[in-house]
This record gives structure tokens, sequence and C-alpha cells, in this order.
């Protein structure tokens, strides 16, 4: 076989498929979800040798993408964070919730009430693109209109306030205090949804821009994906720490996270959340809103005892799990 990697995924004799998340000089950490546990099992490296095998073991996106291992000092094993869940615990949680999935009228929606998150999101979208989309913030910003951008950008605001959790009124007035520096964001936004897939140079623009307003730290990171996402959600995605983070590092993803906006953060958001909305596709997600959605209830739904919990709703086994796209709604 070839030789054992960080990153492999490689077939046991009788644990099934597993992915490698750490090689020392005489064992071999391997993650097996056929165990439904949260922690990989730590192999002689000599043993392993025998008891592995590389080839013909077929690509699998979930497994792959569990990036959020830890190394327990004490035990030296190493583990997903405490509160993990598989996609299909996380999506079974949410359908407790919303048993139509993303077509639940609960969850779709009318404008009122504490689970509308996503509708709040798509008003939000709606009043971007009514005010700034379709070539409206470019031509005022050719203009150097800067006053009427901001101004539009605040009516925007008063729909993203309503997403329980997110910004609270005022912020987007405090982050462009500064006109000028409101005009290099803009711009640099406007960079960004100039291109149907903006390269690394165009975020990290933006990126610069807004570390450069007036805003709290713990803003950046929100100010800066806020408006790409809500003109584009079937493209960009939005990083609110408390729910893409939580929501990742419950699923297994490391995010990557750094305080400061960056690509390689961000990059890997995206990254994790295509995969995750082609596995929420069969509960009637449709774009990056219905993932930031699920992300938070994931990140914020406690964990509860999986003793009692359906077979059904447990990762299917490894041969299966492995089959290419297929996954449980």
């Amino acid at each position: 076989m070839s030789e054992l990697a960080t990153g492999m995924l490689v077939q046991h004799a009788s644990l099934g498929v597993g992915k490698i998340v750490a090689v020392e000089p005489t064992a071999v950490h391997v993650f097996f979800p056929d165990s439904e546990k949260r922690f990989a099992a730590k192999l002689q490296l000599s043993m392993a040798r025998t008891l592995l095998r590389s080839d013909g073991v077929e690509r699998n996106a979930w497994l792959e993408g569990l990036s959020s291992f830890a190394l327990d000092p004490v035990t030296r094993r190493y583990a997903l964070a405490a509160n993990w869940v598989t996609h299909e615990q996380a999506i079974a949680d949410f359908r407790a919730t919303y048993p139509r999935g993303f077509l639940d009228p609960a969850y779709i929606g009318n404008g009122s009430g504490k689970r509308e998150r996503a509708s709040r999101w798509r008003a939000a979208s709606a009043a971007w693109t009514e005010g700034l989309g379709e070539g409206r913030a470019e031509k005022l910003l050719e203009a150097g209109d800067v006053r009427e951008l901001i101004r539009r950008a605040l009516v925007v605001e008063k729909h993203v306030v309503l997403v329980p959790g997110t910004f609270e009124a005022g912020a987007l007035t405090e982050a462009f205090g500064d006109e000028d520096l409101a005009e290099a964001f803009f711009d640099a936004l406007l960079g960004v949804l100039s291109v149907p897939s903006p390269a690394r140079a165009r975020f990290d623009r933006l990126f610069a821009a807004t570390l450069a307003l007036d805003t709290p730290p713990a803003l950046a990171w929100p100010l800066a994906t806020l408006f790409p996402f809500l003109a584009e959600p079937a493209r960009q995605v939005f990083l609110w720490p408390r729910s893409a983070c939580g929501g990742a590092e419950r699923l297994g993803c490391d995010l990557r996270f750094d305080p400061a906006p960056n690509w390689r953060t961000y990059a890997a958001l995206r990254s994790f959340a295509a995969k995750l909305l082609e596995e929420l596709q069969p509960s009637g997600a449709r774009d990056f809103v219905d993932v930031e959605a699920f992300l938070h209830a994931t990140a914020t739904t406690p964990a509860r005892d999986r003793g009692e919990e359906s077979k059904a709703t447990r990762r299917p086994r490894a041969a299966k799990a492995a089959a290419a796209g297929n996954r449980k709604g």
C-alpha cells in the first residue's frame, strides 16, 4: 500500500473505512466513523501496515472534510469536539424543530417570530437588491455619492438586525462614520461582486478595507462577509463566528479561524458550506442562507443523549457512507 500519511482514507480489515488524522514514529491515529465515537483509534505502526489498505478506497467528502481533531495531552489520543454530532444527527435535530426541513412553514415563516431566521435573511437580501443591486451601488460609487451608499446600506441594516444573535442597531452607522474609509470599503465590496467567481486578491482587498473601518474587532468578520452574502446568497457565505465556527466544529470541521478576516478561513468555510449544502438539498435547502440557518441551529442546539437515538439517524456504515453522494435527509 501507499505510505501512510495524514488525511489519507484507508480500509481496515474489521473497522471499515477511516481517515488518518496523525502519523507518529511508532503509531498511526485513524478515525473510524463506524465506531460512532469521537476518538480516533491509535494503532501500532507495524500492525497498521498489515491491517490497513488505501488502494481502492472510494472518496468520501464527509470523511475527508473532518479536520477538527485535537490531541488530548493526557491520553495522547486525537478526538473531535465533545459535543460532536454526525451530519445525520444534526439533520435529525433540525427536523425535530422543522419536520419538513427547509420547506417547513415554521422555517419559511412570514416575517415574525424567533424561528424565522432564513426569512429575515431573505428580506435583507431583497432590500440589498432593491436599494443597491442591479448596478445601483456602482452608479452611486462612480458619482462619488458615498452618503447615499451609506444611507441605503443602513436601510438593509434594518432587516439584518432582526436576525437573532447578529448585528445590533447602529453597528453599521458606527462602521461607516468615516466617509473616506466607507468609500474604500464599498469600492472593495463592489470589486468582489463585479465578477462571478472573485479570486483571493479581491477578498483580501475587502478584508483589508473592513479592518480599516471604525468597528469592534468582533464585528470584522460579520461586516466583511455580510453584503457579499446578501447580494449573492447562492455564491457567498456569511461568517458570524459563533454560528459558523460553532456549527462547523460540532460537525467536525476546523475552519482555521482567526479573528481578523483572512482568505484561509473564508475559503475553508466556503468549501465546507458547499459540501454541507449538497447534504441538505434533499431536505429542501437551496442556498447559503439555508446553510447559515442550519449551522446556527447546530451550534445552538444543546447536545442530547444519543443512547436512545434511532439507528435511522446515525451515520450509515462505512461501506455505504463511502458511496458518493449517498446521504440521508
